[in-house]
């Protein structure tokens, strides 16, 4: 991993969360990480999370509130510490059985080849509407 530029780093973070290799995609994250989400309460996964445990708090509830249909990273632009995603995804929000598609940005912040602050832009908007029954 000491070999890998920011973008790379952020490239397998997305290979192996496509793999389902969660540890590996863990090990990418500083001890300190801050993943913010907007959304109100509709959406079960909003929020800002702290450290090991809120990822893996928010990872648990996206688990258990959507199905993947599709995640796809389309873009990534890369300046010294940041590097942006831009993507679209197509879920099954399990409570409701209804789908939303969406598109989506990512925001990265890397120190020392660790991630330290993620960054979500969504509409919220859409995926509340998919979560109302």
């Amino acid at each position: 991993m000491d070999n890998l530029t920011n973008q790379q780093i952020i490239e397998q973070v997305y290979w192996n969360f496509a793999e389902g290799n969660m540890q590996k995609v863990l090990s990418f994250f500083d001890p300190g990480i801050t993943w913010v989400r907007p959304g109100g309460p509709a959406i079960p996964f909003a929020g800002t999370f702290r450290g090991y445990e809120g990822l893996g708090k928010m990872f648990a509830l996206q688990t258990a509130a959507i199905k993947l249909k599709t995640f796809l990273h389309q873009k990534i632009c890369t300046n010294d510490d940041t590097v942006v995603v831009l993507g679209n995804d197509t879920v099954n929000v399990i409570s409701t059985g209804k789908t939303y598609s969406s598109d989506w940005v990512q925001a990265f912040t890397l120190k020392d080849r660790k991630i330290i602050h993620v960054q979500v832009y969504m509409d919220t908007k859409t995926i509340a509407d998919a979560f109302s029954p």
